[in-house]
């Protein structure tokens, strides 16, 4: 099948383990590409941690090298899980790889709770992966139903680092080269150090630098970011 990117990602900025800065996580990196690549590796993946971690990043990045593989693969966010209904969930058994993003919002939802363990025993069945992102660990998820919480305790699970300073000012450098942009090392470390930490408050500057600068014909200077930040 072709993997198609959720509507929020920018198209520029499509999640690979090309542009994944593994900084602080390289053993979680490693055990997911040991599941992508390995038929017989079934055990289920569970990724936690704080937003702008990186887990939906290499979720997507997972689904994006099964896709490049001919091998099926669907990604799904709770994010929004009442515009969703929990009966989808059975249809998803069919992907070589499913990989469910948020589901810390489903907790203390019965519907939800019986639906994603109904599916975390059909993937077992037929032997297919399943990659799981949440906030919290497995141990510390609200979850109501105990038959759930023992499966997303069953898989192994990894606490993903936020980046260090350095890490976001080379993320920051790597996004704004993907727009066709040159951000020097000392203007993301203004932006580091004036703006923000957060990655996706980042992300989301990065864009708007993108229209200004297009707009306005001008280079990622100090003087630049400033007024743009201000604006």
């Amino acid at each position: 099948m072709t993997f198609q990117y959720p509507l929020k990602l920018s198209h520029s900025r499509q999640p690979g383990f090309d542009n994944y800065l593994a900084s602080g996580n390289e053993e979680a990196l490693d055990s997911l590409l040991k599941l992508l690549g390995r038929a017989d590796s079934t055990v289920p993946l569970y990724l936690w941690g704080s937003s702008g971690c990186g887990k939906s990043h290499l979720l997507l990045a997972a689904c994006q090298q099964m896709s490049q593989q001919s091998r099926s693969a669907i990604y799904l966010s709770l994010r929004d899980m009442e515009q969703l209904s929990p009966l989808m969930l059975g249809e998803l058994q069919q992907y070589e790889l499913v990989c469910i993003d948020d589901v810390e919002n489903i907790c203390a939802d019965e519907a939800w709770e019986e639906a994603l363990f109904h599916l975390y025993n059909a993937i077992s069945q037929q032997q297919h992966k399943l990659l799981i992102a949440a906030n919290n660990s497995p141990g510390d998820l609200p979850t109501e139903l105990p038959d759930l919480a023992s499966r997303l305790m069953w898989g192994v699970s990894y606490h993903l680092q936020q980046l260090d300073d350095a890490g976001k000012q080379l993320l920051l450098m790597q996004m704004a080269d993907e727009k066709g942009m040159q951000l020097s090392e000392g203007a993301s470390r203004y932006l580091i150090n004036r703006f923000s930490r957060n990655i996706n408050e980042l992300s989301e500057l990065i864009n708007k630098l993108d229209h200004d600068s297009l707009s306005r014909q001008q280079k990622l200077t100090i003087p630049f970011l400033r007024h743009s930040i201000s604006s």
